[in-house]
């Protein structure tokens, strides 16, 4: 009888798995905690400093975006 030959990717297969499943859960979690981070951090007073450059203030730009609602 020949002995058939196997190849190491067999073997490699659940390695190769799970270092996947870590590679995009750690992606997910980048950028799921990155998200979270910058919703609760956003700041009022750079908005502020941003619509001061352009002549707009924060209250006048809230009520024109509730008026478009």
């Amino acid at each position: 009888m020949k002995r058939r030959s196997t190849s190491s990717m067999g073997a490699l297969h659940p390695v190769l798995f799970f270092t996947l499943v870590y590679g995009i859960s750690l992606f997910m979690a980048i950028f799921v905690c990155r998200t979270v981070y910058y919703s609760v951090n956003n700041d009022v007073a750079s908005t502020e400093k941003q619509d001061a450059k352009s002549g707009l203030s924060y209250t006048s730009t809230a009520a024109a975006v509730t008026a478009l609602k």
